[in-house]
């Protein structure tokens, strides 16, 4: 009897132990990111996981393969090689890494973003007129990537959230040279796309159809009644921008459009005039 009871209980040990053996320590990765006089600076980072798959910062901004940040996060991801790309817009330099992670060892990733540029110091002020984000997410956004105005596109086709009521202040201030505005809008049918800027109120363009009225309709209801809107040309290559250019009534065309991104040309030209090779 002895010896068989003998190695149960010994089974049955091991066995409780294994239920009861704490979880793995995760492992805090930290990153510290400063300006040249040691400062947080808000940045963008792209971090991979060993599989090459996009991290998210719970509770920043995340989109597709990157979340910016006010130059301090912290996160708890699993043990292994994790691979960064810190950058800032074009006027800051690019920094690019590698840490290793283990079970309960905590890592921190310190860098100074040099700035290579300064070119509000010669009179001119980096900006973007075609940000479909929230709001809410906005002053990060242009912190992160150095930008000191920007147009939100909040009313889109089909999409009008202002019918019931107008946000108070649609000029918003998030820091000193800073600045956002809340009510730009976007018709983008057959024809292309235009970006109105600086209207009181949306167009109503919720009922339009892919070709009818022709956007050159709304262009100038916009301009007859408020001669200080700014309207813009979001691409070159759409089909209607003859038509536009012959109206006389647009201020802007997007050379540097939303077709070029971060490492590469987009690969068409969507519904538009395509690219001769």
């Amino acid at each position: 009897m002895n010896c068989v009871s003998k190695p149960v209980t010994w089974v049955g040990c091991f066995v409780v132990l294994a239920l009861f053996a704490p979880d793995a320590v995760a492992a805090k990765l930290t990153f510290q990111i400063n300006d040249a006089n040691g400062a947080a600076v808000p940045c963008r980072i792209h971090l991979l996981d060993p599989a090459g798959k996009s991290l998210e910062a719970p509770g920043l901004p995340f989109w597709k393969d990157h979340f910016v940040c006010p130059g301090r996060i912290e996160l708890s991801p699993a043990a292994g090689t994790y691979s960064y790309v810190i950058e800032r817009g074009p006027e800051h330099e690019q920094i690019a890494g590698k840490i290793e992670l283990t079970e309960g060892r905590d890592e921190t990733v310190t860098v100074t973003l040099k700035r290579i540029a300064d070119l509000k110091s010669l009179g001119w002020h980096g900006g973007e007129t075609h940000v479909h984000r929230p709001p809410q997410d906005v002053p990060l956004l242009m912190q992160a990537e150095d930008l000191h105005v920007a147009q939100v596109i909040t009313w889109w086709n089909k999409r009008n959230p202002w019918t019931s009521s107008l946000p108070d202040e649609p000029l918003r201030q998030p820091d000193r040279d800073r600045f956002f505005h809340v009510l730009a809008g976007e018709d983008e049918r057959g024809g292309g796309a235009l970006l109105y800027f600086h209207l009181p109120r949306p167009l109503e363009i919720t009922k339009a159809e892919r070709e009818f009225p022709s956007s050159l309709s709304f262009l100038k209801q916009a301009r007859q009644a408020h001669p200080s809107v700014w309207i813009d040309i979001e691409k070159p290559f759409w089909w209607d921008v003859p038509l536009w250019l012959a109206s006389g009534e647009v201020d802007s065309i997007g050379i540097a459009n939303n077709h070029m991104c971060r490492s590469q040309m987009y690969r068409d030209e969507a519904w538009g005039k395509p690219r001769d090779t």
